[in-house]
């Protein structure tokens, strides 16, 4: 018998078997590979955004690096290239090139200073050969001179007199009454307390700041803690006020909330370390605009339910978790920021890429802040903005909504990319909600900038040291940058606030003191008479 045949079976076999594990290993090799490959993109894609965000340029400008390419976006035609760096604030034009075309600058004015600042005149006089000189007319130069801040001591003298009766001879004892003030056990008037918050929160000195200030060149001793006490009792006195601010925005059906952090280090129950927060929510009609400054440390979802328990209307936010309280609510629908989702895809589109995936979204997005710049630039109302959404921003919005659906599947989804889109998929309904109403906003760049103004301060003072103080910053920062929202110097603002609220006895007294009830310019042309007087 021959074996041959065996041998050549048996052979087969193996050789079969030895394939079938090779192809194993190479479909297990391949896998592997994959994964590693996207655990190298997901690096290099963070060790790229960390590069640019130490050494890079901070505009999150979007240039066309491929202009001549067919744009699926068509269908809305472009009104103008704008620079959409945090939702498209200044109009840029852009070459063929992809290059920014050289502006024409304004002249800078040589001539006169702002008019609401005080004039005071000197007459240089000239040489007069004769009697008969006569001036004509005067060579005018105008200026900028700097008057250092005094800091005095108001001496305050009561008298007290003795009134004696002719007939029973009985002396009768009379003091002068003392004058109603703001803080009236602490040595200070108000103009000092008004400067010292303003000082903090507008000018962003810290108190110890201030301490070496006032003892190092002007000779007086004011303790930071001292400074910080009255801080915290002037926010007591002041809450009423911020009360007022809280019901004019819950009475408006459009309003905006977000969160940024704030670091208190004597806080029960947490740790120095640990980060609490600071709410910002912004609201109220045009004419009576106010922004609110709430600390809450944690439970941010009862924070919010106990805030906008009364509320009924349009909430702008972010894309953060915290906001899913209010998706079973139908008295407030949340608007998403289209800034916040077309940020997912900025930095996706990096220079020496060819155009993708996130450029398609990126040329939308510049599509869609061309047609809010057109409204803003020819100042139209509320109802005149939701008609041009309906006619230009409506259909485009309809055509990115389609094109995430298709392309999503079509991305890795824990790839930056693939990250973007469930992003914006997954907020569609509230980023295009701005539709709904010529009065809503396309993102909360507008609310930002008021966290903006707290993190500057922030930055300096750095953390608050109990619970009181975080609190009373609050307060503070909701009058001060209301009132600027409202024209006026909040150091005026303040010290007129701070004169007449101790004579308030009625809620109707305390509302006449809301920054749209004072008039800026007679509130500081009454101080500086009093002054002068």
């Amino acid at each position: 018998m021959n074996p041959q045949p065996y041998l050549q079976q048996e052979l087969m076999i193996a050789l079969m078997q030895r394939l079938h594990v090779c192809e194993t290993d190479l479909a297990q090799s391949q896998e592997k590979y994959q994964q590693l490959t996207h655990a190298y993109d997901q690096l290099l894609h963070a060790f790229k955004q960390i590069q640019r965000r130490e050494f890079g340029p901070r505009s999150e400008r979007f240039l066309d690096k491929n202009p001549g390419q067919a744009d699926m976006f068509s269908e809305v035609p472009a009104q103008a290239i704008v620079d959409d760096r945090e939702g498209g604030h200044t109009i840029e034009a852009v070459n063929n090139n992809g290059k920014s075309a050289p502006q024409k600058r304004n002249k800078k004015s040589h001539g006169f200073f702002a008019k609401n600042l005080p004039r005071r005149e000197v007459i240089i006089f000239a040489d007069k050969p004769g009697d008969n000189s006569i001036v004509i007319r005067y060579e005018i130069t105008e200026l900028l001179h700097y008057v250092p801040p005094v800091y005095e001591v108001v001496v305050q003298k009561r008298e007290v007199v003795v009134t004696q009766d002719q007939e029973t001879h009985v002396s009768t004892l009379t003091i002068a009454p003392n004058p109603r003030r703001f803080l009236p056990k602490i040595g200070a008037t108000e103009s000092f307390l008004a400067h010292m918050i303003i000082s903090k929160l507008y000018d962003r000195q810290p108190l110890y700041h201030l301490e070496k200030l006032y003892h190092e060149r002007f000779d007086f001793t004011c303790p930071r803690n001292k400074l910080a006490r009255w801080f915290i009792e002037s926010a007591r006195s002041l809450q009423c006020l911020v009360n007022l601010l809280q019901e004019t925005i819950l009475d408006y059906d459009v309003t905006f909330c977000d969160p940024t952090h704030l670091q208190v280090l004597d806080e029960p129950g947490r740790s120095p370390t640990q980060d609490s927060y600071v709410f910002t929510i912004k609201g109220g009609p045009p004419d009576k605009a106010a922004v609110v400054y709430t600390y809450n440390p944690d439970k941010h979802k009862l924070f919010l339910q106990h805030w906008f328990a009364d509320y009924k209307g349009y909430l702008h936010v972010d894309g953060q978790n915290i906001f899913d309280v209010f998706e079973t609510q139908e008295a407030i629908p949340l608007l998403f920021c289209n800034s916040h989702a077309r940020r997912k895809f900025e930095p996706i589109d990096s220079p020496g890429q060819k155009p993708g995936l996130a450029t398609e979204a990126m040329r939308f997005y510049q599509k869609l802040y061309a047609i809010e710049r057109e409204a803003k630039n020819q100042q139209l109302s509320a109802a005149e903005r939701y008609q041009l959404r309906q006619l230009k921003s409506k259909p485009l919005i309809d055509v990115f909504e389609r094109w995430i659906t298709e392309k999503m599947p079509l991305t890795l989804p824990q790839s930056p990319l693939g990250k973007a889109m469930q992003y914006v998929h997954k907020r569609f309904a509230g980023l295009r909600r701005f539709l709904e109403d010529g009065r809503l906003e396309i993102d909360t760049n507008s609310l930002e900038q008021k966290n903006k103004d707290l993190g500057l301060a922030r930055n300096n003072f750095l953390f608050a040291k109990s619970v009181e103080g975080a609190e009373a910053l609050c307060t503070h920062m909701s009058l001060v940058f209301t009132s600027i929202m409202h024209g006026h110097d909040p150091y005026h603002y303040y010290v007129h606030v701070m004169q007449q609220i101790p004579h308030c006895a009625t809620v109707e007294d305390i509302e006449k003191l809301l920054p749209w009830n004072v008039d800026p310019h007679q509130q500081k042309q009454a101080q500086e008479s009093r002054t002068a007087a």
